[in-house]
């Protein structure tokens, strides 16, 4: 018999309880769009958001017993999701200073920042280039206020979920969402 999901965060509490694979099946058809979407945004690489994405479903299945219940099962994923991005993005820092020091010329800055080249309809170009020029500007965020800005307005989450998923005081996160708009709208000139 399948657990519904407030029973899955009730069954959680009792900190050797397993979960079943049916069971998490309906976790992951319920939220693997939404943490790989969030992974996607961070990252911009749909390789390496599929790959997180299923790493941090994998980490959730298996620490499963760890899972107190104190939030919900999507900000447990979330946050999971979100520092997974974050030790992927150190490691590839750190990648990236050590080919620079070998001077390893294999693979050039320029891919990391490759933008799809798909034609738009000419109709929707303007609204493209606006969405284009918006994106640029988060890319040019700090990673916190990244990730808050991601999680508000692509996710539509409220600031006590974001709080939640990233482990932040609210006030923490009005403050790096203030600062994440405002570095946007100028970089937009808005």
């Amino acid at each position: 018999m399948s657990l519904s999901l407030p029973a899955l965060a009730a069954q959680s509490e009792d900190r050797s309880a397993a979960i079943s694979g049916s069971d998490f099946e309906d976790i992951v058809f319920r939220y693997q769009r939404k943490v790989y979407r969030v992974i996607l945004l961070m990252l911009k690489d749909p390789d390496e958001a599929d790959n997180l994405t299923q790493e941090c479903l994998f980490r959730a299945y298996t620490t499963w017993k760890t899972f107190r219940g104190d939030c919900g099962v999507q900000t447990w994923l979330l946050r999971i999701a979100v520092n997974l991005v974050r030790d992927h993005t150190r490691n590839r820092r750190a990648g990236f200073w050590r080919r620079l020091l070998r001077l390893d010329q294999e693979t050039g800055p320029e891919a990391a920042f490759e933008l799809s080249s798909h034609p738009s309809p000419e109709r929707g170009m303007l609204a493209r280039e606006e969405l284009d020029a918006v994106w640029r500007a988060v890319e040019r965020l700090s990673n916190r206020q990244k990730e808050v800005f991601v999680l508000r307005f692509v996710e539509e989450m409220e600031l006590k979920e974001i709080a939640d998923v990233l482990g932040l005081r609210i006030g923490t996160v009005k403050t790096q969402l203030f600062r994440a708009v405002a570095r946007v709208r100028e970089q937009v000139g808005r």
